[in-house]
């Protein structure tokens, strides 16, 4: 039988420290293409090339380093829990806390920290990233 997972159920570990207040989190995966066309083809063929992963994560904006409700939990983009651009951290990815079975896992840079305050909404925090060697997808729950 499979499951289906709810998106509010979600975690993501930075470093070994899940991410407080997180909204959302997305991966990416993709391969390059590579044509192997030549004069006197009809048809295209196509090989794969290197693969690769990317992705990003919101969370509310928290003056703290930690979520009061879980004193394990991390609260990026803060002064006192900031993860600087340029760093390269452990991910791992929960469709499901509660399942830890089931998770992408891989390395990445962090490539942007966004900070974004609007008028009557709750201030968040984005990160972006692009992951270094394999995502490693383990859905053996």
């Amino acid at each position: 039988m499979s499951n289906c997972y709810s998106g509010k159920d979600g975690a993501l570990s930075i470093d070994g420290t899940n991410v407080a207040m997180l909204t959302s989190w997305d991966v990416s995966q993709a391969a390059e293409v590579l044509e192997c066309a030549y004069m006197g083809s009809t048809w295209k063929e196509n090989k794969t090339g290197l693969l690769s992963w990317e992705g990003s994560a919101e969370a509310n904006f928290t003056d703290t380093t930690a979520d009061p409700a879980n004193a394990n939990n991390l609260a990026f983009g803060t002064p006192a829990g900031a993860i600087p651009v340029g760093a390269t951290v452990a991910l791992v990815f929960y469709p499901n806390a509660a399942d830890t079975d089931v998770s992408f896992t891989g390395n990445a840079v962090v490539t942007s920290v966004e900070n974004s305050a609007s008028l009557g909404d709750v201030q968040t925090v984005s990160l972006s990233f692009t992951g270094t060697g394999a995502l490693v997808t383990d859905l053996t729950s």
